[in-house]
């Protein structure tokens, strides 16, 4: 089997047709047609629709698609082990959007500590998506957030540390300081789109008492929402280390809703062993579980110098 015959089939499938596939593989049509159809032969299967302007892929196309990023990626793994130890060139890695907000800056300021010839391509997204990706040969390595009553394979992925949320409700909201699921009932919501775990389980919890969440306002990012809550647009959800380190953080509170504790486990999801790179991901494994770790109970005195562990963890996470 021909890497080049493979270059030439991930390359139509990827631009979308023969002649995109000619221009960035700086080869002329004919030679890319060639290639693929030599790789048919190798195959045994058609790879391609003709039929159709421009060509599409067929269902045996799609399987061999997944599976010529993975013969390609470990070629590119080889060379770059074979020419060096040290990690160098383009590193793509996914980020869920729940977690976004607070790790891609320190995770890109720390890569480029410790591997400098490192060149980060992050990407936040929702965490299936991302994991659809990282399978796919899209991404390199993905953080996403699972449930942690449905926990990934740890044979294929590094759990980094469960995230937490409070609800939090304008300082000056009648609502108690200890409340029930039924509570939440009617209340407006400033909270993330659909798509995110957490909401998910707000989603859940107040179906099972036949509620709906009543949305005015859906907004991706912790800090937007915060600003909203404190200005008395609704309630919403915040991650913990979030509220702890808050600037609205006296213009809001956190409640204690009874039976409601909802939470997101953090999972390092790769598609196989990188050589140099590994350290890189590892760099942002780290930054990742560092955060977690800090996220703290906002009641606990350690909680108020938040940005100050942040700090120290990221400091920290790629010394030698």
């Amino acid at each position: 089997m021909n890497l080049d015959d493979i270059r030439a089939f991930v390359a139509v499938v990827d631009t979308g047709s023969v002649g995109k596939a000619a221009l960035c593989l700086h080869l002329t049509q004919p030679a890319v047609s060639r290639r693929v159809q030599r790789l048919e032969q190798t195959l045994g299967v058609t790879l391609l629709d003709r039929d159709s302007k421009p060509a599409r892929v067929t269902r045996a196309g799609e399987g061999a698609y997944r599976r010529c990023l993975t013969v390609l990626r470990a070629a590119e793994a080889l060379a770059r082990d074979s020419r060096s130890a040290v990690a160098a060139g383009l590193l793509r890695v996914g980020v869920a959007l729940a977690l976004s907000e607070a790790v891609l800056a320190p995770a890109i300021e720390a890569v480029r500590r410790r591997c400098p010839a490192v060149s980060l391509r992050l990407v936040a997204e929702r965490s299936v998506l991302l994991r659809r990706q990282v399978d796919a040969g899209q991404l390199d390595a993905a953080v996403v957030a699972e449930r942690p009553d449905r926990p990934l394979d740890p044979t294929q992925a590094t759990a980094l540390g469960t995230e937490r949320v409070l609800v939090v409700v304008p300082a000056d909201s009648p609502l108690p300081g200890r409340i029930t699921v039924g509570d939440l009932a009617g209340q407006p919501w400033v909270i993330n789109p659909d798509g995110c775990g957490f909401r998910a389980q707000l989603d859940r919890a107040l179906a099972e008492r036949g509620a709906p969440v009543e949305v005015v306002a859906e907004t991706w990012g912790g800090s937007l929402q915060l600003a909203l809550i404190a200005r008395g647009v609704g309630i919403g959800l915040i991650p913990a280390r979030l509220f702890a380190g808050s600037p609205w953080r006296d213009r809001v509170r956190a409640v204690t809703v009874e039976g409601f504790a909802p939470a997101l486990t953090a999972w390092l999801v790769t598609a196989g062993p990188l050589g140099p790179f590994d350290a890189a991901v590892a760099t942002i494994a780290d930054t990742v579980r560092d955060f977690l770790a800090d996220g703290g109970d906002p009641a606990s005195p350690s909680s108020s110098v938040a940005g100050d562990h942040r700090a120290r963890a990221d400091a920290t996470a790629c010394g030698d």
